[in-house]
């Protein structure tokens, strides 16, 4: 998420496609029916999430530092349409530094695609806001889920308002599984408004027998105007069949453009 003014945005390159589903079947088929993974999902699924954070910057152009405290909160619903394997799911984030004059970004989301138990691929549509700029965006993104880690990746391009120049995102992210409820990530986002890389890493646990999870990651920006570090902590509410894991409900609900495009 870093800021300075304008939004650091994203890229990695589109990691995942169905056709490497294939290389993640065992015998020509997928894990059993009971895999946390591959069980039978729900119509509809929802997470909400909240979190804090600290924010440090050092800008090459400056002689002083830039540090704040975050509050950050997001929103994502997937739904089933039909019987064929294709899914709504929609998202909404939003951002905010404590500092006065800070910065904000928020975003609404439409992922539109298809999915097996072994991979999704889709659509990415979205309207942001960046630092007080208005902004469009279109892209493709993909997942493969094996038994258990998931890759994920996302290609878009941004049009933005008078003030916040067009921009490629493309990011990709790799999940390992400790258990169903435990998880490890890393990300790598580029972008070529200043030629700017974000670069993150973080775990999450679901209460086993709960719908309620806690995370924390930690992030490293630069860009052409300096570099910086983000510290994140929260928790999140799962909505989702009862006995669901997080390796399943991340199954349900895969994509999570929001982070990568607006901050």
């Amino acid at each position: 998420m870093v800021r300075s003014g304008i939004v650091l945005g994203a890229f990695a390159g589109l990691l995942a496609c169905p056709a490497f589903a294939a290389d993640v079947l065992v015998d020509g088929r997928p894990p059993p029916s009971g895999s946390p993974v591959y069980g039978a999902e729900p119509m509809i699924a929802a997470d909400v999430g909240l979190g804090l954070g600290y924010f440090w910057w050092d800008d090459d152009n400056s002689r002083y530092d830039y540090e704040t405290g975050e509050v950050w909160g997001a929103g994502r619903i997937n739904f089933q349409i039909g019987g064929g394997g294709l899914n709504q799911e929609l998202e909404v984030s939003g951002l905010a530094g404590f500092v006065d004059d800070s910065y904000y970004s928020y975003g609404a989301f439409s992922h539109s695609y298809w999915k097996s138990p072994a991979a999704a691929a889709g659509l990415l549509l979205g309207a942001s806001n960046i630092a007080g700029y208005g902004a469009l965006t279109a892209g493709a993104e993909a997942a493969v889920f094996m038994p258990s880690a998931t890759l994920v990746g996302l290609l878009a391009h941004t049009w933005g308002d008078d003030g916040l120049p067009d921009f490629w995102t493309a990011s990709g992210e790799g999940r390992w599984y400790w258990n169903p409820n435990t998880k490890l990530t890393g990300t790598v986002t580029y972008n070529d408004l200043n030629d700017a890389w974000m670069l993150s890493a973080g775990a999450e646990h679901r209460i086993a027998g709960t719908m309620a999870g806690i995370f924390a990651d930690a992030t490293y920006y630069t860009n052409d105007t300096g570099n910086g570090w983000e510290l994140f902590a929260g928790g999140r509410l799962f909505f989702d069949k009862p006995g669901q894991t997080l390796q399943g409900h991340d199954h349900d609900v895969p994509f999570a453009a929001a982070r990568a495009i607006t901050f």
